[in-house]
This record gives C-alpha cells, sequence and structure tokens, in this order.
C-alpha cells in the first residue's frame, strides 16, 4: 500500500510542476569556456606586425624564431616590408632576421620592397647584403618586378656594382 501511496503522491507532484513557472524556463545549460591558444609562431608575427618592439624581445628573450614563415612562407621581415615599417625592419634584421629567405613564391623581402616601391626599405636590405639576382618561383629577380624608376635605377646600379666588383648577383 505504501508504494502506491509514493505513486499517487508522485503523479500529483507532476500534475503541479506541469502548471508551474519552472515548466515554461528553458534548461539551463552549462557553457564551457572556450579557450583560443594561437600558436606561438603566429603570436610573434602578431607582435611584429603591430610595431610591439618590446613585445617581440620578449618573446625573441623567450626563444620565439625570428625567421618563423606562415603557411605562406611569410616571415616578420617580408611582413614589415610589405608594411612599409622600415623601424621594424632594420629591428628584425639587426636582431638576426634572414635577409634572403624566399616565401612560397621564392619571394625574398627584397622582392616586396621592390614590388611595393619602397626605396628606404630596399637600400637598406641591400646595404646589409640582400640578394638583389634571386629569382622568384617565376623567374623574376627583384628589378625585373620593380615598377618604380627610382627602384629600377637602384637595382640596376647594384647590379652593375656587384659586376664590377666581380661579383655574380645572387
Amino acid at each position: 500500500m505504501k508504494m502506491a501511496d509514493a505513486k499517487q503522491k508522485r503523479n500529483e507532484q507532476l500534475k503541479r510542476w506541469l502548471g508551474s513557472e519552472t515548466d515554461q524556463e528553458p534548461p539551463v545549460l552549462k557553457k564551457k569556456k572556450t579557450k583560443v591558444k594561437f600558436d606561438d609562431g603566429a603570436v610573434f608575427l602578431a607582435a611584429c606586425s603591430s610595431g610591439d618592439t618590446e613585445e617581440v624581445l620578449r618573446m625573441l628573450d623567450r626563444g620565439a624564431d625570428i625567421n618563423y614563415a606562415n603557411v605562406d612562407g611569410l616571415t616578420a621581415l617580408h611582413q614589415a616590408c610589405i608594411d612599409d615599417n622600415v623601424d621594424m625592419v632594420t629591428f628584425l634584421v639587426e636582431n638576426g632576421a634572414a635577409i634572403n629567405q624566399p616565401d612560397n613564391e621564392g619571394w625574398i623581402p627584397l622582392h616586396a620592397a621592390a614590388s611595393c616601391g619602397y626605396l628606404d626599405i630596399a637600400e637598406y636590405l641591400i646595404a646589409q647584403g640582400a640578394s638583389v639576382g634571386v629569382v622568384n618561383s617565376e623567374g623574376e629577380t627583384p628589378l625585373d618586378i620593380a615598377e618604380e624608376e627610382a627602384m629600377e635605377e637602384l637595382l640596376k646600379n647594384e647590379i652593375n656594382k656587384q659586376a664590377s666588383n666581380g661579383q655574380t648577383p645572387e
């Protein structure tokens, strides 16, 4: 008899609950906190793009690779050249960035500077040893992709200078 009483009480509770406010409220789902963890290299590239040299130095001190390349092969030095960020270009080169590291299409940072017409960056890269004769995957040197007359003149002069010194432009 006790079992029948318990069932009856439970049925009454369920009937009362069906009309209550609790029945009308949607269930509360617990949300998991989403954590996004970016690759250290991506964080390094972002710090360089933002021009935050203090953060970049901290990251380098903690072992960041100054020549880290994204999926397209672009390094922080490539990006600084594309962004016309002379200060970051100088900072990266002074801290050991590979001046002639090609991206996935064979472009070195000098190709980027030449293509964009950033004469001051091109002059700096050349002074630091950038190769004027490197060809990209389409067989083009920085001179081939330069569109501005001053850039063409700079690159031609450097090619002639290297040739007169007995060097073959690389």
